[in-house]
């Protein structure tokens, strides 16, 4: 068994409430802060090299709504 998975284990064995705050503990640490901002970074970088590259829709009144709309509709 491998790390994660014994941490998932143990996790498994928690209370709702001792969950909770191994979940608060882990999202405030320095570790997943810089995990997220690698994500974000990438992300940001992606979408910048769209933009150079015109790889992106200009939206007009009419299809920003439709598209709000299609966004809506997914999400249920």
């Amino acid at each position: 068994m491998n790390a994660v998975e014994k941490i998932k284990q143990a996790a498994a064995a928690l209370d709702a409430d001792e969950q909770f705050e191994l979940f608060r503990w882990w999202t405030e640490s320095g570790a997943f802060r810089q995990r997220q901002l690698a994500a974000l970074q990438r992300d940001i970088a992606t979408g910048i090299s769209d933009l150079e590259n015109g790889r992106f829709q200009s939206y007009s009144e009419t299809n920003a709504l439709q598209l709000a709309e299609d966004i809506g509709g997914s999400a249920i």
